[in-house]
């Protein structure tokens, strides 16, 4: 599934948590002006935009840029997307840009999903467990348990408890020393 984000007309802006200029469409934006204007920033499910593999930045009907997801960033109750502009010979790029909106609808809201055909072959990659299957996320169901007690099993001779104490004082130390940097005077 891709996201696919609806840009409103141009406008110039202050104070964008992007460090933009201005937002929205405007007749002859290339394809990175496109993307960095759509990947943000909206009111989204960071969770449910970062699992999506790609996007599709879509002004007056027509896709204007494709990208390629590779995480989001949070700026308050908004989210960005980080990730690429599509380059040409890419084939979700090549299949999509100047085409029309595939998940036009008749709702007002500027974010939905869709499944693109040509997404398919890129949506697999190796479970990060490193068991060789595929998944399209970052996963199978029941690895991620897997790949942490293996973890257990080989640096804290299969104790979950250690592991756990050992995450609590790390988790620990990293605020204290956050904040006593944040503390000191300038």
């Amino acid at each position: 599934m891709a996201i696919r984000l609806k840009l409103g007309n141009y406008e110039t802006v202050e104070g964008d948590p992007l460090g933009r200029a201005f937002i929205g469409y405007f007749p002859r934006m290339t394809e990175f002006e496109a993307w960095e204007v759509g990947r943000g920033v909206w009111r989204m499910n960071a969770e449910k935009a970062s699992r999506q593999r790609f996007a599709l930045i879509v002004g007056e009907g027509l896709v204007r840029a494709v990208g390629e997801v590779i995480g989001v960033s949070t700026h308050g109750d908004r989210i960005a997307l980080e990730g690429e502009v599509l380059t040409e010979c890419h084939p979700l790029r090549d299949a999509w840009i100047g085409r029309p909106d595939p998940a036009a609808n008749s709702s007002q809201n500027p974010i939905a999903y869709c499944d693109l055909p040509e997404e398919k072959p890129f949506l697999y990659r190796p479970c990060a467990c490193g068991c060789g299957e595929a998944t399209d996320r970052d996963f199978l169901p029941g690895h991620d348990v897997r790949a942490i007690q293996a973890r257990v099993r080989e640096h804290f001779h299969g104790s979950a408890l250690s592991f756990i104490d050992w995450v609590d004082t790390t988790l620990a130390d990293q605020a204290a020393t956050s904040s006593t940097t944040t503390d000191q005077p300038a």
